[in-house]
């Protein structure tokens, strides 16, 4: 569908501010553990407690955060997240240079902006149908993860470029720049029809909301594989990516403007990625390209740990092609499930969906995390750690194979009354 179909609908404007804001995150992305590194001198075991900081939030506060979103005027929401962010990250830059930066005040800030994140993302998956309508959320999703894609491409060619010149922890700084350019996009964007949830269910609890969502969800025939498979997959992703920082500076001995460099090539595989995600789904369907989305990944991990067993220029293009394959491999993948949640869930449930799908596939990640650090300290070694998580990513695949997800071509929405309908009496159907 042609960039055209989504005019005057006020997509591009959120659009443009979410892209500056995800070139910002990007940034921290890679700063933030470069902080800890080589500002804090962090150990495997405290880059396990950063990585696992952020998504503690998410399985702490997951599907609370997402009724809260459903109950309340999205744009709004949105923008209040923005604005926390930007002072909690401020925070990092101004601590360095009081001397008083320390591992504790990474922590909480990972995990408030971890919190936060998913308050913004679950307004957003109410917010952006509200604006295009169901029949144009494939191009729209397409379009928000192109803007994912640039911020891979032009992020850590950044963060790498800062934190070289001007160090990590003023690097923070940008991120939490991006997240006011954002807010001012929001400010001038349409504002959402109030709440998300109907009238007729503001009587109803809060834990009640929560079970709606969990089971809205979980007993779906589509939703839950899918769920299960991010699971798994972002379980191993945690244990991977809570070493990757460290090993590609302590044993590859990359710079950060080499490691920024590098992963330059997975933003612009991401590009590709959105931009054949619905040439790909029209073909073969929804299923067979989400299968192979999941399994991809770990085929591209594993030439990570072994561009340790080789020179310095081809152990960079190993982790420059495991970047390209990984990222555009996610990208695909993301699409394709947003494109999903959005069609046959509901409007009114869509921030809880949103919350719960990331309570049960991000909240594995703090277990993953601190496994990689306890696998390292019991002497596995950092490549070894990182070997086992690439296996147990491209496994995650599986999921889709054994529940006959990966056979499914296209997604029909439920008709919205008979979903709510059987929401209320806790039973969902798991055909669509």
């Amino acid at each position: 569908m042609p960039r055209s179909s989504l005019a005057g609908t006020g997509f591009h404007r959120i659009w443009a501010g979410e892209s500056i804001s995800l070139v910002g995150a990007q940034v921290t992305y890679f700063a933030m553990p470069l902080v800890a590194v080589l500002s804090l001198h962090a150990n495997a075991f405290d880059m396990g407690l950063l990585n696992a900081a952020g998504s503690l939030a998410v399985l702490l506060l997951g599907p609370s955060i997402g009724v809260w979103a459903d109950r309340r005027e999205q744009r709004g929401a949105m923008i209040g997240a923005n604005l926390a962010r930007c002072l909690l990250l401020a925070a990092v830059p101004v601590a360095w240079y009081l001397g008083a930066l320390n591992l504790p005040l990474l922590l909480v800030v990972a995990f408030g902006v971890g919190a936060l994140s998913l308050l913004f993302d679950s307004a957003m998956a109410s917010y952006v149908p509200a604006l295009v309508g169901k029949d144009r959320l494939l191009p729209a999703n397409s379009w928000m993860q192109s803007s994912v894609s640039v911020a891979d491409t032009a992020g850590p060619g950044l963060a790498g470029v800062l934190v070289q010149v001007l160090g990590a922890p003023l690097a923070v700084a940008v991120d939490a720049l991006s997240y006011l350019a954002s807010t001012v996009a929001l400010v001038g964007s349409p504002r959402s029809r109030g709440k998300a949830a109907p009238d007729e269910h503001d009587d109803e609890t809060h834990w009640q909301a929560v079970r709606h969502g969990l089971r809205m969800v979980l007993r779906d025939g589509v939703q839950r594989p899918l769920v299960l498979a991010a699971a798994h997959f972002n379980f191993f992703t945690a244990m991977f990516f809570a070493l990757y920082i460290l090993y590609l500076v302590r044993s590859l001995h990359f710079s950060p403007l080499l490691i920024g460099l590098l992963n330059v090539a997975g933003g612009v595989a991401g590009l590709a990625g959105a931009a054949i995600s619905n040439r790909l789904t029209a073909r073969y369907g929804y299923g067979p390209v989400l299968a192979l989305a999941y399994a991809l990944p770990g085929g591209a991990a594993i030439l990570v740990p072994l561009a340790g067993r080789v020179d310095l220029v081809p152990g960079a293009v190993l982790v420059a092609l495991s970047s390209a394959v990984w990222s555009g491999s996610v990208v695909v993948n993301l699409i394709l499930s947003e494109s999903v949640k959005q069609t046959v869930v509901p409007h009114a449930y869509l921030g809880r969906a949103t919350s719960v799908i990331r309570f049960v596939s991000f909240g594995v990640e703090p277990i993953g995390a601190l496994l990689a650090s306890g696998l390292v300290a019991l002497g596995l070694g950092l490549g070894g750690t990182m070997l086992l998580a690439s296996v147990g990513v491209g496994t995650s695949s599986l999921w889709l194979v054994v529940t006959g997800v990966h056979r499914l071509r296209h997604v029909a929405p439920p008709e919205e009354t008979d979903q709510v309908n059987l929401l209320q009496t806790g039973i969902v159907s798991e055909e669509h």
